[in-house]
């Protein structure tokens, strides 16, 4: 049996399972400082989460950016999402979909998972909500302060 868990920076590949034969057991860092947000349970799958409280910058003014810019408008995002988690087979295809499913908002975010089966994903927005798609009922955990969030399922259409 092959098993590893690969981290690259943020970008996960849990490959099989561990050694006991159990799933691999991923938490998902907080964007409002230490600790989790939540954890899931996979196996054979990539989780990558993208979002604006790791890496930023501090213009002349003051103003603290986020890293990751609206291509619409050539700004940083000031969207209404801390961040985006995606889980799925392919590694670039969850990189490129956080990013993009932060970019987007809750909102758009939310139609584009409903009418897809590829990818699992989490989105933490700023109201105080977790929205995820259904596949993750069984195995997502909120953690810490996240515990008392309410979380709105994304049902495939």
């Amino acid at each position: 049996m092959q098993s590893a868990l690969i981290d690259l920076g943020g970008n996960l590949y849990c490959l099989g399972t561990k050694a006991d034969g159990s799933d691999w057991r991923v938490g998902i860092r907080s964007p409002l400082g230490d600790g989790y947000c939540a954890a899931l349970s996979v196996r054979d799958r990539a989780v990558v989460t993208s979002g604006n409280y790791e890496r930023s910058f501090i213009a002349a003014d003051g103003t603290r950016y986020g890293h990751i810019f609206d291509p619409g408008t050539g700004c940083p995002v000031e969207g209404n999402l801390l961040s985006a988690t995606v889980i799925g087979e392919e590694g670039a295809l969850c990189d490129a979909l956080s990013t993009a499913l932060f970019i987007m908002g809750s909102d758009h975010a939310t139609e584009y998972l409903a009418c897809q089966s590829e990818v699992e994903a989490i989105l933490l927005c700023v109201d105080g909500r977790i929205l995820a798609t259904a596949g993750l009922r069984e195995t997502l955990r909120p953690m810490g302060e996240f515990e008392a969030w309410e979380i709105q399922w994304i049902e495939a259409e």
